[in-house]
Protein backbone atom coordinates (compact mmCIF):
# COMPACT_ATOMS: atom_id res chain seq x y z
CA UNK A 1 0.00 0.00 0.00
CA UNK A 2 1.68 2.93 -1.14
CA UNK A 3 2.21 5.81 2.29
CA UNK A 4 -0.54 8.28 0.84
CA UNK A 5 -3.33 5.62 0.84
CA UNK A 6 -2.17 4.01 4.11
CA UNK A 7 -1.98 7.77 5.90
CA UNK A 8 -5.93 8.00 4.34
CA UNK A 9 -6.95 4.78 5.39
CA UNK A 10 -5.31 4.94 9.09
CA UNK A 11 -7.53 8.96 9.32
CA UNK A 12 -10.42 7.39 8.12
CA UNK A 13 -10.24 4.41 10.37
CA UNK A 14 -9.29 6.76 13.55
CA UNK A 15 -11.89 9.68 12.78
CA UNK A 16 -14.31 8.63 10.78
CA UNK A 17 -14.38 4.05 10.94
CA UNK A 18 -18.39 4.08 10.07
CA UNK A 19 -18.27 5.47 7.22
CA UNK A 20 -15.54 3.33 6.08
CA UNK A 21 -16.82 0.15 7.47
CA UNK A 22 -20.12 1.07 5.28
CA UNK A 23 -18.27 1.50 2.12
CA UNK A 24 -15.99 -1.70 2.79
CA UNK A 25 -19.20 -3.63 3.26
CA UNK A 26 -21.23 -2.20 -0.05
CA UNK A 27 -18.05 -3.33 -2.15
CA UNK A 28 -17.83 -7.13 -0.38
CA UNK A 29 -21.73 -7.38 -0.79
CA UNK A 30 -20.48 -6.61 -4.49
CA UNK A 31 -17.81 -8.77 -4.89
CA UNK A 32 -19.60 -11.55 -3.34
CA UNK A 33 -22.50 -11.02 -5.97
CA UNK A 34 -19.65 -12.31 -8.44
CA UNK A 35 -19.16 -9.00 -10.99
CA UNK A 36 -16.10 -7.47 -11.49
CA UNK A 37 -16.48 -3.51 -10.16
CA UNK A 38 -14.91 -0.49 -9.29
CA UNK A 39 -14.77 1.80 -6.61
CA UNK A 40 -17.40 3.89 -9.10
CA UNK A 41 -20.45 1.33 -8.17
CA UNK A 42 -20.16 3.13 -4.39
CA UNK A 43 -23.56 5.08 -3.98
CA UNK A 44 -23.16 8.69 -3.24
CA UNK A 45 -25.33 7.76 -0.24
CA UNK A 46 -22.56 5.92 0.86
CA UNK A 47 -19.58 8.20 0.41
CA UNK A 48 -21.47 11.23 0.91
CA UNK A 49 -19.09 13.64 -0.73
CA UNK A 50 -15.84 12.27 0.51
CA UNK A 51 -13.86 11.88 -2.92
CA UNK A 52 -10.85 9.24 -1.39
CA UNK A 53 -13.38 6.95 0.68
CA UNK A 54 -14.22 4.78 -2.14
CA UNK A 55 -10.25 4.40 -2.73
CA UNK A 56 -9.48 3.84 0.79
CA UNK A 57 -12.38 1.17 1.00
CA UNK A 58 -10.97 -0.73 -1.98
CA UNK A 59 -7.57 -0.35 -0.83
CA UNK A 60 -8.59 -1.73 2.69
CA UNK A 61 -9.74 -4.55 1.14
CA UNK A 62 -7.20 -5.60 -1.47
CA UNK A 63 -4.73 -5.03 1.79
CA UNK A 64 -6.60 -7.55 3.69
CA UNK A 65 -6.71 -9.72 0.51
CA UNK A 66 -10.64 -9.97 0.32
CA UNK A 67 -10.51 -8.51 -3.36
CA UNK A 68 -7.99 -8.65 -6.10
CA UNK A 69 -7.16 -6.47 -9.15
CA UNK A 70 -8.54 -7.95 -12.50
CA UNK A 71 -7.25 -4.50 -14.62
CA UNK A 72 -7.60 -1.23 -15.50
CA UNK A 73 -10.97 0.09 -17.04
CA UNK A 74 -12.20 3.69 -17.98
CA UNK A 75 -14.43 5.01 -14.99
CA UNK A 76 -18.18 4.66 -15.73
CA UNK A 77 -18.75 7.56 -13.49
CA UNK A 78 -19.78 10.96 -15.79
CA UNK A 79 -17.99 12.70 -13.29
CA UNK A 80 -14.78 10.97 -13.61
CA UNK A 81 -14.54 12.12 -17.13
CA UNK A 82 -13.39 8.63 -18.77
CA UNK A 83 -10.51 8.07 -16.20
CA UNK A 84 -9.05 4.83 -15.74
CA UNK A 85 -9.76 3.21 -12.59
CA UNK A 86 -8.89 -0.49 -11.15
CA UNK A 87 -11.65 -3.06 -11.70
CA UNK A 88 -11.75 -5.71 -9.01
CA UNK A 89 -13.80 -8.68 -8.18
CA UNK A 90 -13.97 -11.53 -5.28
CA UNK A 91 -10.80 -12.67 -4.01
CA UNK A 92 -10.41 -16.31 -5.37
CA UNK A 93 -11.67 -18.28 -2.51
CA UNK A 94 -12.26 -15.63 -0.34
CA UNK A 95 -16.06 -15.94 0.00
CA UNK A 96 -15.97 -17.20 3.78
CA UNK A 97 -13.44 -14.34 4.99
CA UNK A 98 -15.98 -12.07 3.16
CA UNK A 99 -19.20 -13.28 4.80
CA UNK A 100 -17.00 -13.58 8.46
CA UNK A 101 -15.94 -9.93 7.83
CA UNK A 102 -19.23 -8.68 7.27
CA UNK A 103 -20.71 -10.92 10.30
CA UNK A 104 -18.17 -9.49 12.63
CA UNK A 105 -18.78 -5.87 11.74
CA UNK A 106 -22.61 -6.25 12.00
CA UNK A 107 -23.62 -6.65 8.82
CA UNK A 108 -25.98 -9.52 7.19
CA UNK A 109 -23.89 -12.04 5.93
CA UNK A 110 -26.12 -13.57 3.20
CA UNK A 111 -27.55 -10.29 1.39
CA UNK A 112 -24.58 -10.80 -1.06
CA UNK A 113 -26.37 -13.30 -2.45
CA UNK A 114 -29.15 -11.09 -3.42
CA UNK A 115 -27.41 -8.05 -4.54
CA UNK A 116 -26.43 -9.37 -7.95
CA UNK A 117 -30.22 -8.93 -8.90
CA UNK A 118 -29.25 -5.72 -8.38
CA UNK A 119 -28.08 -3.05 -11.41
CA UNK A 120 -25.03 -1.19 -10.39
CA UNK A 121 -24.23 2.28 -12.04
CA UNK A 122 -21.93 4.73 -10.91
CA UNK A 123 -23.19 8.47 -10.59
Amino acid sequence: MNEDLAHAVMLKVAFKPEPLRRAQAALLYVALSGVEFTADVLPGEIVGGDTRLAGCATGALATMGLIERTGRVKSPSKTRNGAWVNQWRLATGKSAAVKTWLARHGFDRHIGTRVSQLEFSAA
